[in-house]
């Protein structure tokens, strides 16, 4: 294992030295993020018209979310993807992956997607990646010195559009002094029984599609004397829709209902000894799952109950001129009450820590960047688990504006509740003595900026070892049992392409993904295959329009063929969509008002993201929102 890590570190500082000795051959190139790093902003929000965290992921090239709200990257499913939310880890050894789909828009500040192996920052989970959600919170102008100054805001949103969608958000903020808090409402209504094309090109009608939820969420905090902040935030959620089932397969009497909670604080401290800071979080969570299918061949009626209590500790500080420290601790008890896999329970004590060290330079590149990172994992119900991480960066700043980073990590994925614990069936069981899937990751990227100009690259290697497949096995009467027998090795490149003209008046943005996403399972009908579901070729053009108080943003869609079984005999086609929208902003009344007008699968494209699923043809949405 050691010697394989060490391979991949020297590949990486090959790769980076081939890449640097080709732009210093080039001379002209200039700065921006990885595409292993995307940051999304209000205004990335606004631009694409989301209703919520998954609609928002969707415009990421890479990203897949399915119709249950799970996101998957890469070459990962959605059960490697981490998702924290203000430092809370949202992920539950009881599910598949977070249901993004259920976090509203309304709330969130930014979001960043952080490609590639994560566990030595955030632990068991984080092979594909980790997603990254802030909050918004509500602050005064900085250039506001007054003590006594006050702050009230009022917004409001109301859509409506195709097959009887409906949505109300509210939301107020208000700050004095030292405190603030904000509070958001938001109700979604969908019919959703659209017409689709089933299997003999005959026209029919999806049933039992139908939507609704509504969330509340409130943020509050306190500035304390000597630079200390204390923040506190719930969050409640619950959704009743239905489940319509596949094409061939139709549930049109099934349910599924959630009920989300969660409560947050935390408590930072910047300065507590030296430069050294402290932060403190204490975080409650609960996820209610219900399905429902009596008309089913074998009726079902599940529950399931995920609850998690978490404490994490960390301090940061310089510890030498050039040399920066980290170090904390974790602690988490998760618990699961369910009708499939009982009762089960998982405590994970954490360390971690890392050390960043910054050089400033006097030749080509200006500053070098280096961070080695360690997370020590002690769960209760499976092996302890060492995750290292190294990073490399380099920049150059100048007419021409230059960076490189790699990375290169190891990660792991626990097994889950249903993994270990599914109770013997007519169909499967459970297997208590899986150990942890290994992924092994390093990726080199290079971005640039000079003028009108920014372009990204990126290629990543990710190897999986120890993975966990559910296989039929003589042993046990040839049910369905999961083992640690697979492997998959992924290979990719990731670009973006971005032209800003006429003063930000026009801009164009092209984003490509080639991946070669391979079983390497000892099956010799799955050996060298693609993994079902991974195009090789995923691009996306976007047009941006900007005249005085009008935005038209024109989207292309091109997702590649996808094998839809492991010895791929069966795929599905090619598609390509086009989503517009336009947004016009203006004043009235004393209020700032925005509408939108958004048209998706303009082209009214007949196609399955998932074999034996239907989509929509073109929908229309028409929002109208107004800020005090």
């Amino acid at each position: 294992m050691e010697s394989k890590i060490y391979g991949v570190v020297l590949r990486s500082l090959i790769l980076l030295c081939v890449v640097y000795h080709q732009i210093i051959a080039a001379e002209e190139q200039k700065e921006q993020k990885s595409t292993a790093e995307v940051v999304l902003t209000e205004e990335d929000f606004k631009k694409n018209n989301c209703e919520n965290v998954g609609d928002a992921l969707k415009t990421i090239t890479g990203v897949y979310v399915n119709s249950e709200g799970e996101i998957s990257l890469r070459d990962v499913s959605s059960s490697k993807v981490v998702v924290v939310m203000d430092g809370q880890r949202l992920n539950s050894p009881g599910t598949i992956g977070v249901n993004v789909a259920a976090l509203s828009i309304e709330n969130i500040e930014k979001i960043e997607l952080l490609r590639g192996g994560r566990s030595a920052q955030y632990g068991a989970d984080a092979v594909g990646g980790v997603i990254l959600i802030t909050t918004k919170t509500k602050r005064l102008n900085q250039n506001n010195t007054n003590s006594q100054a006050k702050a009230f805001g009022l917004g409001m949103r109301t859509t409506y559009g195709s097959y009887n969608r409906q949505i109300l958000s509210l939301s107020n903020s208000y700050t004095r002094n030292n405190l603030n808090y904000i509070l958001t409402y938001k109700r979604d209504l969908w019919d959703g029984n659209f017409t689709y094309t089933d299997f003999y090109d005959k026209r029919q009608e999806l049933k039992n599609n139908h939507q609704s939820s509504y969330d509340v969420f409130f943020k509050t905090g306190l500035n304390l004397p000597t630079d200390q902040i204390v923040n506190a935030s719930a969050y409640f959620y619950k959704a009743d829709n239905g489940t319509p089932g596949m094409i061939d397969n139709p549930t049109p009497k099934a349910q599924i209902r959630f009920t989300n909670k969660s409560l947050n604080l935390t408590y930072d401290r910047k300065t507590l000894f030296r430069d050294f800071s402290l932060k403190t979080q204490f975080y409650y969570l609960f996820f209610n799952t219900k399905f429902d299918d009596p008309e089913g061949i074998v009726p079902v009626h599940s529950n399931h109950d995920n609850t998690a209590i978490g404490l994490e500790l960390q301090q940061s500080g310089t510890l030498f001129r050039n040399l920066r420290l980290s170090y904390g601790y974790a602690f988490r008890k998760d618990n699961i009450v369910s009708t499939d896999v009982g009762k089960k329970e998982r405590i994970t004590h954490s360390a971690h820590s890392s050390i960043d060290y910054l050089q400033q330079l006097n030749f080509f590149f200006s500053q070098l960047n280096a961070s080695v990172a360690l997370r020590y994992d002690a769960p209760s119900d499976f092996e302890q688990a060492f995750s290292p991480r190294l990073s490399l960066s380099a920049t150059h700043s100048g007419k021409l504006n230059l960076s490189l980073i790699s990375h290169v990590t190891k990660s792991y994925k626990a097994p889950s509740f249903n993994d270990l614990y599914w109770p013997r069936d007519a169909f499967a069981i459970g297997n208590p003595d899986l150990k942890p899937e290994n992924g092994y990751n390093y990726d080199i990227g290079m971005t640039f900026c000079w003028k009108f100009l920014t372009a990204t690259a990126n290629y990543f290697s990710n190897d999986v070892t120890d993975l966990i497949l559910w296989a039929q096995d003589p042993a046990v009467n040839n049910l369905w049992t999961p083992k640690n027998i697979a492997k998959t090795s992924t290979k990719g490149l990731e670009t973006s392409l971005t032209l800003t003209l006429l003063k930000g008046k026009v801009v164009l943005n092209g984003e490509y993904t080639y991946m070669k996403a391979l079983d390497k399972s000892n099956d010799p009908n799955r050996y060298n295959k693609f993994i079902i579901y991974r195009p090789q070729n995923k691009l996306d053009l976007t047009t941006t329009v900007r005249l005085k108080r009008i935005e038209w943003n024109v989207i292309y869609h091109y997702v590649g063929l996808r094998y839809t079984r492991p010895a791929n005999t069966q795929w599905l086609p090619a598609y390509q969509l086009i989503d517009m929208n336009i947004n016009y902003h203006f004043k009235s009344l004393g209020a700032n008002w925005t509408s939108t007008l958004e048209i998706t699968n303009l082209n009214n494209a007949d196609y399955m993201k998932v074999y034996g699923t239907a989509e929509p043809g073109r929908m229309y949405k028409f929002s109208l929102g107004v800020n005090i």
